[in-house]
């Protein structure tokens, strides 16, 4: 197993931002990669505290070389909408690359320069950013897929170890390992500049070595992605599905007659979801939610609309009872 890793750090908040061009919305789908939950809290000084790290050990890794800047990372890092809120905030993003050498049984990790930092137009409804290693950062369904190719990263191998002192990592001063002595992976740090409790999704991840890339393959049932987060320490995950719509339901009018009950299938954007549902008319029409089912109840004749909202989205269910 591989080491858990730190994950405090310090961003800068202020940078001047270009405005990116965002594609035509995309239907909403289901997309594979690793889902993790990032937890930002803020500390007595107003400070955010708290990252997640996701990895993508691959099937075939690169190997380590000393030769560090050869070293480019690409992925596709979903955002859910919510996550810019009205009162503003920023996303930033770090790509890097992590060494795991079993001979030391310890990690070495290469970071990029600055971090990508992603706002929102929300007069035009759409996101901005400043990066020449952001191909594109588009609004697809209710999230916000930010494409990321080879971005490069820092030539300085650093431990794990993080100095307050200095508000970094502490840089390697050991022996370096010999070529081939270690594994290579892509890893994808994100926070947010403001408190934040909710989840984010990684795919498509790779690292490029010379001319080499080395591709997780996320629609493989065995492959395996770990996060590090703040409040959720190490774990290791199995790839999985995630829905690029904030909330969906499979029908969106019912006819029930009283006394009688019917279920409606609902789908949310990741798996566990915070659910809420409710009646415009509780004569009428009851409803309540369960294992991403709604279950409406006829109680009297008339018509009433459940709404079932999600991740700052709702839909709604007409309901005729006869």
């Amino acid at each position: 197993m591989k080491k858990t890793m730190k994950n405090v750090f310090a961003f800068a908040l202020v940078l001047s931002l270009a405005l990116g061009i965002s594609s035509i919305p995309a239907s909403a789908a289901s997309v594979k990669g690793i889902v993790a939950p990032l937890t930002v809290t803020v500390n007595e000084d107003g400070e955010p505290m708290g990252t997640t790290i996701v990895s993508s050990w691959m099937d075939q890794k690169g190997n380590f070389s000393p030769e560090f800047t050869s070293y480019k990372i690409s992925a596709d890092v979903y955002l859910p909408r919510s996550i810019f809120n009205n009162d503003g905030g920023k996303v930033f993003i770090d790509p890097m690359v992590s060494f795991w050498f079993p001979d030391l049984g310890t990690n070495g990790i290469l970071e990029d320069n600055e971090p990508i930092i992603i706002d929102f137009d929300r007069e035009n409804n759409f996101p901005v950013w400043d990066n020449v290693f952001v191909k594109e950062a588009s609004l697809v369904g209710d999230m916000i897929k930010v494409e990321i190719v080879d971005a490069t990263v820092n030539a300085t191998l650093k431990t794990m170890e993080w100095d307050e002192a200095s508000g970094s990592r502490v840089v390697w001063t050991d022996p370096i390992p010999e070529a081939g002595a270690g594994d290579a992976c892509p890893l994808i740090m994100v926070a947010t500049d403001r408190a934040f409790k909710g989840k984010f999704a990684v795919a498509n991840a790779s690292i490029k070595i010379g001319d080499t890339e080395y591709k997780t393959d996320y629609s493989k049932k065995d492959t395996i992605g770990n996060y590090d987060g703040e409040a959720e320490g190490y774990n290791e995950v199995k790839a999985a599905s995630f829905n690029t719509s904030a909330v969906s339901v499979a029908k969106t009018s019912v006819k029930i007659k009283k006394k009688e009950s019917t279920t409606v299938k609902v789908t949310t954007m990741f798996s566990g979801d915070k659910v809420k549902v409710s009646s415009s008319s509780s004569k009428v029409a009851k409803a309540t939610y369960k294992s991403g089912k709604v279950t409406i109840k006829g109680l009297k004749k008339g018509k009433a609309t459940v709404s079932v909202i999600a991740n700052g989205k709702t839909k709604k269910i007409k309901v005729t009872v006869k």
